[in-house]
């Protein structure tokens, strides 16, 4: 793994979303990103890192809005503290960096440090943030607002397609918070059941 993946990241980001915020303000697992940048947007902004202690569409303000009561699994612990062009998370604790989908709440280890996180973005960037998805889809619309990500007009989990032509832009807190209910009202349901969700 090469040593310097937070660096190179951080570098083809955009300038800082925050200002220069003390150590103990930093969840422990993240310090090395955020000590080098304090958010930014990467990949025609397919990737969003949160800025920490910035107010709105901070990392504290994200973590606190009513989406999270949804999942139990994702629990205190977990720290959300970026996202692709979805809107699906980027996790982390003292334990690793995990990706997780807010339609089904499947977590997913990706890396035990914030530098192999970093080095699996680089690495396949269209898997890890849609990058090719939101390039083709901003060609198509012009650029994608600060605070949106992108949706299928038909959840993923319930068959939406990967494809530019059939996204819109969505608030990112709407999204998040469209997206719980989904999960909320499907997780019990078995395989192949029929769905009517109720929109609220």
């Amino acid at each position: 793994m090469s040593a310097d993946a937070v660096d190179r990241l951080a570098a083809l980001g955009s300038p800082a979303l925050g200002p220069a915020v003390p150590t103990s303000m930093i969840p422990g697992p993240l310090a090395p990103l955020y000590s080098i940048k304090n958010g930014f947007y990467a990949f025609e902004s397919a990737l969003f890192v949160r800025p920490v202690g910035a107010g709105v569409r901070s990392v504290e303000w994200w973590n606190g809005l009513s989406w999270r009561q949804a999942y139990v699994d994702l629990g205190a612990q977990l720290t959300c503290f970026a996202e692709d062009v979805f809107g699906f998370q980027f996790a982390a604790d003292e334990s690793g960096f995990y990706s997780f989908d807010p339609e089904t709440a499947e977590i997913e280890l990706v890396a035990d440090s914030v530098e192999g996180w970093a080095q699996a973005v680089l690495e396949d960037i269209d898997v890890m943030v849609g990058y090719s998805l939101a390039r083709e889809w901003q060609e198509r619309n012009g650029g994608l607002q600060q605070g949106f990500r992108l949706a299928p007009a038909v959840p993923f989990a319930l068959g939406g397609k990967f494809e530019a032509a059939g996204m819109r832009a969505k608030p990112d807190g709407e999204l998040a918070s469209f997206r719980a209910s989904v999960y909320e009202q499907t997780r019990d349901l078995p395989d192949g059941a029929q769905v009517r969700l109720r929109l609220e």
